[in-house]
């Protein structure tokens, strides 16, 4: 049976049997992959909490028809420091579901994904400002995938003026994932957006920002996101709910 190596993050598992458990791993070389760690439920499994959700570790696999097989694996991380706050720990879970949502076997440069997340993951744990962790990280993301609101010019027209009214508030349509100018938002369904919302996403947060404005950016890219992910990401109802 071949085998390989390959550095991954858990991102989330079920059970299988009474022993096992199913691993949906990001893996920095092969993307998504999802591979049996088998007897890991046992009370003196050699696995033991190295394969919990979050666990970052070296994994010896081996190939099968269906799933791969964990022989063995060495923890790199546990980011262990996420579970102490309740805050941090959610931004933590929408990262994961947001990778996840996104992911597939065997994904061109999966190791960009990898990199951010295990970034991401690292900065969280001793963030003070998670909101702001999530903008920045969800931002990256969507650049790395070529989702990135434009905000710039009309994501219509290419139109560089008028995109914002005489409110000073930029007309944003989440269904194409940009801003509009005034002659496209009329044929356009659109929400007005206020103009620190957008400059906190523009300046990829190098400003902090108020605490509204981040939950109003965080509401923006959850609507993005909605629309262009696989399904739903349901993590937001609880950041946004803290």
């Amino acid at each position: 049976m071949p085998t390989f190596n390959d550095y991954g993050i858990i991102l989330n598992s079920h059970d299988l049997g009474e022993s096992d458990k199913i691993l949906n791993i990001y893996t920095k070389e092969n993307g998504l992959l999802r591979a049996v760690a088998k007897g890991s439920r046992k009370a003196l499994s050699k696995f033991g909490g190295k394969v919990d959700q979050f666990s970052c570790c070296y994994f010896h696999f081996a190939s099968g028809k269906n799933l791969s097989t964990v022989c063995d694996c060495e923890q790199i991380n546990s980011f262990s420091l996420l579970r102490s706050d309740l805050h941090r720990l959610t931004n933590a879970v929408l990262f994961l579901e947001i990778v996840s949502n996104f992911a597939h076997e065997d994904e061109h440069d999966s190791h960009h994904v990898y990199d951010l997340l295990y970034e991401s993951l690292n900065n969280l744990q001793k963030s003070t400002m998670p909101d702001k962790d999530s903008i920045t990280f969800i931002s990256n993301f969507l650049s790395l995938h070529g989702y990135k609101p434009q905000f710039d010019t009309c994501v219509h027209c290419s139109n560089e003026q008028q995109v914002m009214n005489n409110e000073s508030l930029y007309l944003y349509s989440s269904i194409l994932g940009g801003v509009l100018c005034i002659e496209c938002a009329r044929m356009i369904d659109h929400k007005q957006i206020k103009s620190s919302v957008i400059n906190l996403l523009k300046q990829g947060t190098s400003e902090a920002g108020g605490r509204g404005d981040m939950r109003l950016t965080l509401d923006l890219l959850r609507e993005h996101l909605d629309i262009r992910a696989k399904s739903k990401i349901k993590s937001f109802d609880l950041v946004l709910s803290l």
